[in-house]
């Protein structure tokens, strides 16, 4: 590790274990909104650290209702403890503000060790174990256990399965590389209940299906880019939440011929949250930090006051002058 890695905390996946082995307590926070690769990572690490007798606090303001099928989903916090934790372990966030205000007040008032697989991540830990080529914080997770020798049990490997699957769209993205596959191989041997991972990632409501009509209706497809939006009464009217829309985006981006897509989503009355994913010659990501968001070079994001139609044709055109530039 380089004179400048060593500035900035980072760390490897030994010295991380030695962080957490010295703690007697630890607070595992990962992203609001969150997905399955911020919940099994946080749960995989958390029951692991469990096992080592160590005092767990597993924290996300917003939890995830289709992650009640994995083990452990039970331990998931919305609230934060009263005391202070020897290490504030952050997971899946390339900032320490996606964690909430709240969360990110209590970090700061101790350790952090950012465990992360985001380019952009600002490095904003005490100590910093990043991978950015890693297709999924899950896989981190795996290769901090393995290293350090720390039990992978059947529930463990499962939420890392579950974390994994989901995001590389099940085994789909151009990111997935035979050590992906291996390391899912691995967990299968090691118990991981596929089932219960697919369950999680397939998870649907009928309210969702009812708001999944309103986003069909409003699909427009302009030079090979998919689009929609959702207002926050469109979520009202079926009594619908965040979680309903997770995978709307990875509907319209499987449209044949379609290099790209954009899901605009109002959050709160005239905020909005700007979804975006592409093809591999195509860097989103760029776009997303352009708006002050953040993300992966093929799947990234962006809050925004711009109005969903107005702010989907500057992305569009975005893209294409991208493009223009290859």
């Amino acid at each position: 590790m380089s004179e400048d890695d060593k500035k900035n905390g980072r760390v490897d996946f030994e010295e991380a274990g030695r962080i957490l082995l010295s703690a007697e307590s630890v607070l595992i926070a990962s992203h609001e909104g969150p997905e399955a690769d911020a919940i099994g990572s946080s749960l995989a690490l958390g029951l692991a650290l469990e096992n080592l007798g160590k005092k767990v606090w597993i924290y996300n303001k917003d939890g995830l209702e289709s992650a009640k099928y994995l083990p452990g989903y039970e331990k998931i916090r919305k609230d934060l403890p009263e005391f202070i934790p020897d290490i504030f372990c952050v997971v899946d966030c390339a900032t320490l503000d996606r964690i909430g205000k709240k969360g990110a007040e209590l970090a700061v008032r101790t350790t952090i060790l950012n465990i992360d697989h985001h380019k952009s991540s600002e490095l904003f830990g005490t100590f910093n174990l990043i991978i950015p080529d890693a297709p999924a914080c899950g896989i981190i997770i795996y290769e901090l256990l393995e290293k350090n020798g720390w039990k992978i049990t059947k529930d463990i490997a499962t939420n890392i399965y579950a974390a994994i699957a989901k995001d590389t769209m099940c085994f789909l993205l151009h990111t997935v590389d035979s050590k992906t596959l291996n390391i899912a191989s691995k967990l299968v041997e090691y118990g991981a209940e596929v089932y219960r991972v697919m369950k999680s990632i397939r998870y649907s409501t009928e309210r969702k299906f009812k708001l999944l009509s309103t986003f069909l209706s409003r699909i427009k497809i302009i030079n090979g880019i998919a689009t929609s939006y959702l207002y926050k009464e469109d979520y009202e009217k079926v009594s619908a939440t965040k979680d309903d829309s997770e995978d709307f985006i990875d509907l319209i981006r499987s449209i044949d011929n379609v290099k790209g897509a954009i899901f605009v989503r109002e959050d709160e009355k005239g905020l909005f949250k700007v979804s975006m994913r592409s093809d591999p010659h195509i860097d989103v990501g760029i776009i997303a930090r352009e708006y002050g968001g953040g993300g992966h070079k093929n799947a990234a994001g962006f809050n925004t006051r711009i109005h969903p139609e107005e702010i989907i044709q500057k992305v569009v055109s975005q893209i294409l002058d991208q493009e223009k530039n290859i």
